[in-house]
């Protein structure tokens, strides 16, 4: 008898779309959504991983005048989240979801693939992250705070 346990591939998220195109799925659920532009978010990840925090899945929509990104948080987040420069969506928002297969560019990706069902940004890190990446930032003023209808 071995002593090796097989690996069994993670099984992706409920919430993951099937097959090889995005869906639009709903926030509030399995998850809520902090929508923040590229340049910021991509400090923040790196701001969150040099503290050793976690970082659950993010998606990168390349679209627009301006690339964004949205990070995955507890469902919840969105009803109390007051941050400056950021996109709330929770309840009765919902959000474009890539395929798990879609990991780099063009389009529509995963730029931090889900681990697992729960593995998501907690949002105290999240905030402190997001606040020290936006003193950073050099450039025109981001959006400011607006929710969803």
């Amino acid at each position: 008898m071995s002593d090796v346990t097989p690996r069994v591939p993670a099984l992706p998220p409920r919430w993951m779309p099937i097959g090889d195109d995005p869906e639009l799925c709903s926030a509030g659920q399995w998850w809520d959504a902090i929508r923040v532009v590229e340049t910021t978010g991509r400090r923040t990840i790196e701001l969150l991983r040099e503290d050793g925090t976690a970082v659950g899945p993010v998606i990168l929509d390349p679209g627009g005048p301006e690339p964004r990104l949205y990070f995955l948080v507890p469902p919840g987040t969105a009803a109390d989240w007051e941050e400056p420069g950021t996109v709330p969506l929770g309840q009765k928002c919902h959000v474009v979801v890539p395929p798990a297969e879609a990991t780099e560019p063009p389009g529509l990706h995963w730029h931090v693939s889900p681990r697992g069902p729960r593995t998501l940004t907690q949002p105290g890190p999240l905030r402190k992250a997001l606040g020290q990446a936006r003193r950073e930032r050099s450039g025109p003023a981001e959006a400011t705070n607006s929710r969803c209808p």
